[in-house]
């Protein structure tokens, strides 16, 4: 990034983080169209790309007054980008298996509407469990698989040591598992396939 560059979107990063939507405004038109262009070329999809352009520059927004300490925006800006996309196709393999698992608890075919009722009602249950972890496993658990940070990041976040973050993930798992098997009747190994998605 050219200096003079680098100087002036530490200044919009400041005005940004004291709420100024023209300090945003400009952040998103000096990086939209090339953040898009990745994107696209990630999903190969100009709708999922759209979406997940949105997705960023909403978080941009959520987390400005923690963004003047960021000294690489545009990259901060695309593992932002990357980790969107990644979480996006994990939850379409989560969704497709999900789906499968109906299916094969049932043991009978299902029209689409009455799969689209199962999933979200698969996916409620979901989102139900991870709302019932204790707060420190459930903010762990959303910043891992929300947000796609690593063992490492949500560590140095929270202060804690990374055996700490990796024994709540793996107790989140193991407490949102039972509750999926107990509500859903999901077992054995199409739970164990769903929590690679998760």
């Amino acid at each position: 990034m050219h200096p003079e560059r680098s100087i002036d979107e530490q200044i919009l990063l400041r005005q940004l983080a004291e709420g100024d939507r023209n300090a945003f405004r400009t952040l998103y038109d000096l990086h939209g169209d090339k953040l898009f262009s990745y994107t696209m070329r990630l999903t190969e999809s100009k709708q999922i790309a759209e979406d997940v352009l949105q997705d960023v520059f909403i978080k941009v927004w959520q987390h400005r007054e923690s963004l003047k300490e960021i000294r690489t925006f545009d990259a901060w800006l695309y593992t932002l980008a990357k980790n969107q996309v990644m979480n996006g196709f994990k939850r379409a393999n989560l969704e497709r298996l999900i789906l499968t698992g109906i299916k094969y608890a049932t043991k009978e075919a299902c029209d689409p509407v009455t799969q689209s009722i199962n999933y979200k009602e698969t996916n409620r249950f979901l989102q139900e469990a991870i709302n019932l972890l204790p707060p420190q496993q459930k903010k762990i658990y959303q910043l891992r698989q929300d947000q796609g940070m690593k063992t490492r990041e949500i560590a140095q976040q929270l202060n804690i040591s990374p055996l700490t973050v990796k024994k709540h993930v793996a107790q989140a798992v193991r407490t949102i598992r039972l509750m999926l098997e107990k509500q859903t009747g999901l077992t054995g190994a199409l739970l164990i396939g769903l929590f690679k998605f998760l």
